[in-house]
Parts: structure tokens; C-alpha cells; sequence
């Protein structure tokens, strides 16, 4: 009996342990939010070790990884957090994320279809964003729409998911309805999203609106002057022999 009660005793997390890799899960995600990725790992490594069933930490440890380019080592904490809670959204829509950083869409959706049946995760339009843009990376151009329209309907001012939706739109062959969510992206983001003027440019000028798509080209140069963004949209206009 006394094996046995031993033996229990040292599966169990005591109050005091839970506290204390709490303490350390603040900390890390502090440091990772600070960008000191190794401190937060070390935090974190520790907060696991502690109390292994706090899935919060396990999560983090994973986006710690993950910010290091550790890429093994990120999927095995996300899995573990998904061990922990099998339900909260926000576990799998980590893990989903960087599955398809490493190009495995098709296990990116199992994870997002999963986390989309969680009713109680506050920011589901988050969920359907990685989704539509994981639909689109597999050319599952009208499921991509479906759930980003969706997205930007829970979400009205959600800059990503509307630029997401924009590219699904001109993926499509809907060129009138990508550039006005390219234009909704310019007047909603500010700067955020030098991408939809290029974008808007682009698709306008391959559709043989050429005067008009040289605008958005034109306002990339003026808004964005010294970026990658408005090399691309000076290339754009010099092919066509407007600059």
C-alpha cells in the first residue's frame, strides 16, 4: 500500500507548484513579448517542468520555439498543450499556424476545423482567417471565400482577414470585389498593409485597367517610398512604361 500511495504521490502537482509555474509562464511570456526568445524558454522549460498539465505553458513554449526557428521543438509543446486541453481554440490555432509555415496545409485544416467547433473561443474570426488563407494555399478558392467572408462578418475591422478575403476574391476572377477589399483594407489599416495598394494595382492593371491600377501603383511610391513593397509596385509600372 505504501508503494502504491507513492507512487500516486508523485503524478500530483501541489498548490504550491501550480503557483510557482505560473510564476514562470508570466515571466516568459513577458520575455518573449520583450523578444528575449531564449530567456523566455528557459522561463518556460521550467513553468512545464513544474506543473506538466498547465497547457497555457506548454503553449507558450511553443510560440517561444517557434520565435527561435526551433520548429520540432515548437510542435511537440503545441502538442502537448492540445494533450492538456483537447478543446480551446487558441492551442490549435497556434499549432496550425505553424504547420503551415512548414508547407503541411492539410494538417493545418484538421487543426482549424477542430478549433472552429470551439463556440466558446472569443476571436473566432481568427480561426476562420487561417483557415481561408490555409484554403487558398491548397487553391480551394470558393471554400477560402466562404470562411473569410464569414471572418470579416464577425470581425468588421480585422485588417488580415480582409486582405485575405481580397486575394481569395481576385483568386476567384472577382476582380471588382478584390479591389474593393483592397481599398477597404487601405482606408480601414493605415499602414499596415502596403501589400493592397500593389495588390489592387496589379490585379487592375492585368484586367486591362491600366490608368486606374497605375493610382494604386502611384500611391504604394507615395505612401510606402523605401520598402520592398514599392520596389514591386515601381517594377510593375516601369514593365508597363509609366515610369
Amino acid at each position: 500500500m505504501l508503494t502504491l500511495i507513492a507512487l500516486l504521490s508523485t503524478g500530483c502537482v501541489s498548490a504550491k507548484d501550480t503557483e510557482r509555474s505560473f510564476a514562470r509562464m508570466e515571466l516568459g511570456q513577458a520575455y518573449l513579448l520583450e523578444g528575449n526568445v531564449e530567456g523566455a524558454i528557459v522561463e518556460l522549460r521550467d513553468a512545464v517542468k513544474t506543473d506538466p498539465k498547465s497547457a497555457d505553458a506548454w503553449d507558450s513554449l511553443g510560440l517561444a520555439y517557434m520565435a527561435r526557428g526551433a520548429h520540432e521543438e515548437a510542435e511537440k509543446a503545441f502538442k502537448k498543450a492540445i494533450r492538456v486541453d483537447k478543446v480551446y481554440a487558441g492551442y490549435r490555432l497556434n499549432y496550425a499556424y505553424l504547420l503551415q509555415k512548414l508547407g503541411r496545409r492539410d494538417e493545418a485544416v484538421v487543426q482549424l476545423l477542430v478549433a472552429r467547433e470551439d463556440l466558446t473561443y472569443r476571436e473566432p474570426a481568427k480561426v476562420l482567417n487561417n483557415l481561408g488563407w490555409a484554403y487558398l494555399q491548397g487553391e480551394e478558392t470558393a471554400a477560402a471565400i466562404a470562411v473569410l467572408e464569414e471572418a470579416v462578418r464577425r470581425q468588421p475591422n480585422f485588417c488580415g482577414a480582409h486582405y485575405n478575403l481580397g486575394a481569395a476574391y481576385a483568386e476567384g476572377d472577382h476582380v471588382r470585389k478584390a479591389v474593393d477589399r483592397f481599398e477597404i483594407v487601405l482606408e480601414m489599416c493605415d499602414d499596415q498593409f502596403p501589400e493592397a495598394a500593389l495588390s489592387a494595382g496589379v490585379l487592375l492593371m492585368d484586367a486591362g485597367h491600366v490608368d486606374e491600377g497605375a493610382t494604386y501603383l502611384h500611391l504604394c511610391l507615395e505612401r510606402w517610398p523605401d520598402t520592398p513593397v514599392a520596389a514591386r509596385c515601381r517594377e510593375k509600372l516601369k514593365a508597363e512604361g509609366l515610369l
